[in-house]
């Protein structure tokens, strides 16, 4: 019985423990709920994963979850304008061109790629120019409104 019990000891202890896995949590919160029919307790964790490159690289990490949301839907029933920005990329004047002669009530707004406003103004003529020779290379969202409503948006590239 001795001889079993040395034998199973010698072959634990000799074995190489680096095989060995064991579960472990990145616990982000969890809490323990008592009642008089008993306890339960959880955590919610994240997602650990470990990826191994070349030339024996391993590179650990959390996965983070993200969702897409759409926060503004465009009004479908609003037709469509035919609108020319142009020339794009631009150097110094941007020229806004409304193709089917509807452009009262027209303004448009500027933002950078942060979403910051940059500009703003109303559109007058069927064709009209905005100056950008001023502001720095960069790409730019313009926004053309009508009435208060958004009819397009363009990406500009300013050189």
């Amino acid at each position: 019985m001795e001889s079993k019990l040395l034998i199973q000891l010698l072959i634990v202890s000799i074995s190489p423990f680096g095989l060995l896995k064991a579960q472990k949590a990145i616990a982000s919160t969890g809490t323990t709920a008592s009642g008089s029919g008993g306890s339960a307790s959880y955590t919610v964790g994240q997602i650990d994963y470990k990826q191994k490159g070349t030339n024996a690289q391993v590179m650990e990490g959390v996965q983070h979850s993200y969702e897409i949301l759409t926060l503004a839907v465009e009004d479908l029933d609003s037709k469509e304008r035919n609108i020319l920005l142009y020339p794009n990329p631009v150097k110094d004047l941007l020229f806004v061109d409304f193709s089917d002669k509807n452009y009262q009530d027209s303004n448009y707004v500027l933002f950078d790629s942060q979403g910051k406003l940059i500009k703003k103004g109303n559109l007058s003529q069927q064709r009209s120019e905005l100056d950008l020779s001023l502001l720095p290379s960069s790409v730019y969202i313009i926004q053309v409104f009508q009435k208060n409503q958004i009819i397009k948006s363009f990406k500009i590239i300013k050189k």
